[in-house]
């Protein structure tokens, strides 16, 4: 279980700093499903915690591998409630939820401006509304970014991430389950996993294939169910027929990619606002039709994505 050692990541020599991704899990057809519970979540946690001194030393990287890394474990959260009910984890949620609050604006600044508007900046080299706005955009970047240090330095991150360790070496989400319940946490993890993944497989289909008409918080909600896919496969990929499982978890990244930047559009309107760029300023008029252009080349590519994640197979039924 995630141990929490304050003094060795202040230590960690800065020339040996770097992000960490998430690493496999694997499971076995004896693994129960509640083992499998705890090791996803403790896995997250860990996964969160490693990128910590990256997210102090400023990293992009490790800002974007921490953000996963909690997405990842509410999603492991919300995947498991059937078997460990929302109510037994809302303590732990309230504390992502506040990390959160730094975490996000952080990221979406440095999506913002290291993925969206490069080529932008690069086009209108000496365009003086651009260059002005960019100047104040990496301020602005530079002060969510001081603020998540803060926040991961605070005494209360240290506390989330214990708290968190505690709930799982204690497993008090057992207190007040049913014996239903009980039994079908002793249960192999693959009797749960299975149909879960079909079921959440059938509702991403069922979305995707009306994409065109969906409004843009719709297709939002169509990137979080294939997101949540996407986790839930990728926790329980061991069980599963491996070149299937990595085939089926390219395209659903590929379709997530895709959204995410045709959900880029609606952050920028609120970056741009936070930023105090006027709706008629000559700069927000140019970043605004930037981003019109990709969000209609990435309607386009979804088409096809999602052409080709129809071809693929799902591991499961392998």
């Amino acid at each position: 279980m995630l141990q929490v050692n304050e003094k060795r990541m202040k230590t960690v020599p800065l020339d040996t700093i770097s992000s960490v991704k998430a690493r496999p899990l694997l499971f076995t057809a004896s693994t129960t499903s509640e083992e499998a519970f705890t090791t996803i979540v403790g896995a997250c946690l860990g996964h969160a915690d490693a990128n910590r001194p990256a997210v102090l030393e400023g990293q992009i990287e490790g800002v974007h591998q921490m953000r996963v890394a909690f997405r990842r474990l509410r999603s492991g959260l919300k995947i498991f409630r059937p078997l460990v009910p929302r109510e037994a984890s809302a303590e732990r949620v309230e504390d992502i939820r506040w990390l959160n609050g730094a975490l996000g604006p952080a990221r979406d600044w440095d999506v913002f401006l290291d993925e969206g508007m490069p080529p932008l900046f690069s086009h209108f080299p000496r365009k003086r509304g651009l260059a002005l706005f960019r100047a104040k955009a990496e301020t602005i970047r530079a002060a969510h970014r001081q603020a998540l240090q803060q926040t991961v330095g605070d005494p209360r991150y240290a506390v989330l991430l214990q708290a968190f360790t505690d709930w799982l070496d204690r497993r008090t989400w057992r207190d007040g389950l049913s014996e239903e319940r009980r039994a079908k946490l002793a249960e192999p993890v693959l009797d749960f996993a299975t149909p879960l993944l079909e079921h959440t497989h059938r509702r991403v289909v069922k979305r995707g294939e009306s994409f065109a008409e969906l409004s843009s918080e719709e297709r939002h909600g169509l990137r979080i169910r294939i997101k949540e896919l996407r986790y839930a496969l990728d926790f329980c990929a061991s069980l599963y027929p491996a070149a299937a499982a990595k085939s089926y978890l390219s395209a659903l990244s590929s379709l997530q990619d895709c959204l995410g930047v045709m959900n880029d559009i609606v952050v920028t309107q609120r970056l741009l606002d936070e930023a105090g760029l006027r709706t008629a300023s000559a700069a927000r008029q140019v970043i605004e039709g930037w981003y019109g252009c990709r969000l209609a080349v990435h309607e386009q590519l979804f088409a096809e994505l999602w052409r080709g994640f129809g071809q693929c197979s799902r591991p499961w039924q392998d």
